[in-house]
This record gives structure tokens, C-alpha cells and sequence, in this order.
């Protein structure tokens, strides 16, 4: 099972990681994590090989958990058992980012 990367871990060290928005493109059009790419979590298998070497893929949603956990054991299981899922999602990330911002 995939680990979830908290936020702060994030912010700290953000070109380590490759954020992949899992959620359907409604939502990711309505509001996304700065740097994110979209691949909905139906396609992610497909297009496991956009994933670039020497950086740590995430997974984001909504709310973090749902969709970007099951995002994660599948990029674990099809070679990149590194893979995380991001804590809070979305929501989380806008939230702490409008604080600092």
C-alpha cells in the first residue's frame, strides 16, 4: 500500500516530486495543485511511461485518500514503488497555500 506525503514534506522539497491530479477534468479545470499534470486515474496505467526518471511521482485529488491512494498502489505496483499520495489533496494544498500566499 502507498504511503501519503504530507504537505509539508511538499512545500519543503517540491522539485523532488511529479504531482499527478487523478481526479476527472472538471475538476482539475476547476482548481489544481500549482504543477500538477492531469491524468485521470482511468488512464493512469496507460500512461504510466509520461512519468519522468529521478523524480518521485504523487497523486493528488480532492480531499487525498480516495482516488490518489488508489493511484498510488497502482504506480507502485507497475514499477514505481515510490510512489505517494498526497495528504489533504487538493483542498489541503489550496488551503495551506492561501494562508501563505
Amino acid at each position: 500500500m502507498a504511503e501519503m506525503l504530507t504537505l509539508a514534506a511538499l512545500t519543503a522539497d517540491p522539485d523532488r516530486f511529479h504531482l499527478i491530479d487523478v481526479r476527472d477534468a472538471e475538476d482539475y479545470i476547476a482548481a489544481h495543485v500549482t504543477g500538477a499534470v492531469h491524468i485521470p486515474l482511468a488512464d493512469l496505467a496507460g500512461r504510466v511511461g509520461e512519468i519522468p526518471a529521478g523524480r518521485t511521482a504523487v497523486t493528488i485529488c480532492g480531499k487525498g485518500g480516495g482516488r490518489s491512494s488508489e493511484g498510488a498502489d497502482l504506480l507502485n505496483r507497475l514499477g514505481h514503488p515510490d510512489a505517494f499520495w498526497l495528504e489533504g489533496g487538493t483542498t489541503g494544498w489550496l488551503a495551506v497555500n492561501k494562508q501563505n500566499g
